[in-house]
Formats: C-alpha cells, sequence, structure tokens
C-alpha cells in the first residue's frame, strides 16, 4: 500500500490544475467571451447633441453682453438635456476578456465554474478507480470535492451582517 492513495493524488493534481491552468484557460470566460455575448455602446455627447439638435457652445451673448444664467450654467458643467422620444441608433460590439473582468461577481462565478468543473473530474476519475479497485477504509475524496462545490455555490446567499 501506498502512503499517497490514488483519491490523493489526483486531489492534488486537480488542485495544481485549478490554481496553474485555470487562470489563463478558463471555460467561464469562454463560455462569456467566445459564444458571441454582445453589448450596446454607450453614444458620445457629440452623437447625443447632433441627434437631439442641441447647438454646440460657442459662448451666445445675452442682453447686456453677459452669458445668460442658463447658458452659463450648461458651458460650466457641460450638460444638455436630451428628449425621450429620440430615435437613437446604437452600436452593438462583441464582449472581450478585458471587459468581463469588469463585471461584478464575474471572478465569483469564473472561480466557482472552474472549480466545479474540477470537483466533476475528481469525482468522475475517482468513481471509475473506486469501482476497479474496491476501498479499503478510505475516505472518498471526491465527495468532499462535491460538498466543497456546492457549499461555494450557497455562499453568495449568505447575508452580510
Amino acid at each position: 500500500m501506498a502512503v499517497f492513495g490514488v483519491q490523493l493524488v489526483v486531489t492534488m493534481v486537480m488542485a495544481s490544475v485549478l490554481s496553474k491552468i485555470t487562470p489563463h484557460y478558463s471555460l467561464a470566460r469562454w463560455l462569456l467571451c467566445s459564444t458571441g455575448l454582445m453589448y450596446y455602446l454607450h453614444p458620445t455627447d457629440e452623437e447625443l447633441r447632433n441627434l437631439a439638435g442641441v447647438p454646440k457652445d460657442k459662448g451666445k451673448k445675452g442682453k447686456g453682453g453677459k452669458n445668460s444664467s442658463k447658458e452659463r450654467q450648461a458651458k460650466d458643467d457641460g450638460t444638455f438635456t436630451v428628449p425621450r422620444s429620440l430615435d437613437l441608433p446604437m452600436e452593438m460590439s462583441r464582449l472581450v476578456p478585458g471587459e468581463v473582468m469588469q463585471l461584478k461577481f464575474y471572478t465569483d462565478y469564473q472561480w466557482l465554474l472552474d472549480f466545479s468543473v474540477c470537483a466533476a473530474v475528481v469525482y468522475a476519475i475517482t468513481e471509475v478507480f473506486l469501482a476497479v479497485a474496491p476501498p479499503k477504509g478510505e475516505v472518498n475524496l471526491s465527495m468532499l470535492w462535491c460538498l466543497l462545490a456546492v457549499g461555494f455555490s450557497l455562499y453568495p446567499f449568505k447575508k452580510k451582517i
């Protein structure tokens, strides 16, 4: 009997894969970026001004050679109003990994999905091994991986105190 059982070796190999390979080749990143996920680009201020018919700030002068208070305020903070009924054409763009990183729960999603895939692989390999060579008083480590995957998936539901 070896010092390290097959289950422990499989567990250590998957832990190594999880820490070394999944940051570079992630199933979660592939699912979000390579499957054609699209998003709409924001229109620029110039596009909005042109479509709404708002003139550019040219420093028009009101009574007495001074800017009116509304014009000064709009010129100072650069705001302008756009009607709700404006027909605004939106451009679409593909999602790339650099943009996915900014999503709120992306890191949790990526880690959970990659861990769950590794847990499934450990479970499959361990079950095949246990079918070939019945255990002799060993603890089934694949069940521990499955319990950890379930526990990690329930973690976001934990209330913050």
